[in-house]
């Protein structure tokens, strides 16, 4: 079986998984493993991100128990991207600060907003729009949902990622700049093909207007 149809394969269980509300039949055995493995960036690597975000969601409840449900935290070969809305500018530096003391972060992406102000319709709106860029991601035959990360708040579309060819990266950017809803793109995605990463440094933020 080739390398594409077993992750195709692994989307669709994972989505046959999620939506079937068997979440915790994923956090272990062979499900778990046939996930991380489909991804692009390996067990190895995965396991690597999963004890990162544990060691940076640790230090951040020690910091403020509140940040938890203030802040999104979502790793990718040891970088950090971080949405969400915190009370000021000097609590959004400090959780930077926190995120890069963590053993083995290579970058952090600081995406919070830092007004304090999402009101509980935006936060519903951002949840429906996520919803539908999930959807459409599954849905795309030339997309391989797994390997991408999408966070929403206050309109604006955070895109984290590996993808295997340029042409993949584009659809995926196209994907997200014309779901309804979405009024500004973030790409941190990376291309990555045949065990070759291209743009070895952590990618910068190429904001997408729509």
């Amino acid at each position: 079986m080739n390398t594409r149809l077993v992750k195709t394969l692994s989307a669709v269980a994972l989505s046959l998984t999620l939506t079937q509300g068997c979440v915790p039949i994923l956090v272990g055995g062979v499900a778990a493993a046939g996930y991380m493995t489909a991804q692009e960036r390996g067990a190895k690597t995965a396991v690597m991100d999963t004890k990162i975000m544990a060691h940076i969601k640790d230090r951040l409840t020690a910091k403020n128990y509140k940040l938890l449900t203030q802040v999104e935290v979502e790793v990718l070969q040891g970088n950090v991207l971080l949405t969400g809305v915190v009370s000021d500018q000097k609590t959004r530096e400090e959780v930077e600060k926190v995120v890069r003391s963590v053993p083995d972060v290579k970058s952090v992406y600081n995406e919070l907003f830092s007004d304090g102000i999402y009101p509980s319709k935006q936060y519903a709106e951002d949840s429906y729009v996520l919803a539908q860029l999930k959807g459409r991601m599954l849905a795309a035959k030339d997309v391989f949902s797994i390997n991408y990360m999408i966070k929403v708040v206050n309109g604006h579309a955070y895109v984290l990622g590996l993808s295997e060819t340029q042409s993949e990266m584009e659809r995926v950017m196209h994907i997200v700049r014309t779901t309804k809803g979405v009024k500004k793109v973030v790409n941190y995605v990376r291309i990555y093909n045949g065990g070759i990463m291209r743009n070895l440094e952590a990618p910068e933020a190429n904001p997408i207007d729509s």
